[in-house]
């Protein structure tokens, strides 16, 4: 098992997950533009969530549900907005940030500053 990091963290393979994403998204988001959309809002969130701010599991899985029932709703209501959802989103993201922060286990970006950690 390896040892627990915090912090920022971003590896070779982010980079290179993030590099064919963004290429397939630049050839296929004018076919596709609200599925790109949606797809683009769910690896920026896992990108914060993984690397950044690194939340728990139980978090990415509320965010997830919340997520999918939002995408859902707006779907069943006929008017489906990926601005619309995205605005919905918002709270649910900076809640799940801000506790995540708040916990005495936060080993995300700045932890040091926020658990009061000596350099």
């Amino acid at each position: 098992m390896s040892e627990r990091t915090a912090g920022f963290r971003f590896s070779v393979l982010d980079g290179i997950f993030l590099l064919l994403y963004g290429v397939a998204a630049w050839f296929f988001s004018a076919e596709f533009p609200q599925l790109f959309g949606l797809v683009t809002v769910v690896v920026v969130h896992f990108f914060l969530f993984c690397n950044v701010f690194r939340i728990r599991r139980s978090f990415e899985l509320i965010w997830t549900g919340i997520f999918l029932a939002n995408a859902l709703l707006f779907v069943v209501l006929d008017s489906f907005s990926l601005l619309g959802v995205v605005l919905a989103q918002t709270p649910v993201t900076a809640i799940l940030i801000a506790l995540e922060m708040r916990s005495p286990s936060y080993h995300g970006i700045l932890y040091r500053r926020i658990n009061r950690i000596p350099e």
